[in-house]
């Protein structure tokens, strides 16, 4: 587990699969950067975020094949 992954299981309580799809999340649709400039509070309302996230991709069936449960 990474820092960020390491993180985003802090502040979520995800899994650790779903840890590594938060953190592509984090990257693509909500920063569209790296996440070293971020910090640590900023990651974790992020991973929040993108738990949400996760949830309505894997809910659509066009991305739910990126995102598997």
């Amino acid at each position: 587990m990474n820092i960020y992954e390491q993180i985003i299981f802090e502040a979520t309580g995800v899994v650790e699969k779903d840890a590594a799809y938060i953190e592509d999340i984090m990257r693509n649709d909500i920063f569209h950067s790296t996440l070293d400039w971020q910090t640590r509070a900023q990651l974790g309302r992020a991973a929040k975020k993108a738990v949400k996230l996760l949830r309505a991709y894997r809910e659509e069936p066009l991305l739910s094949e990126q995102f598997p449960a």
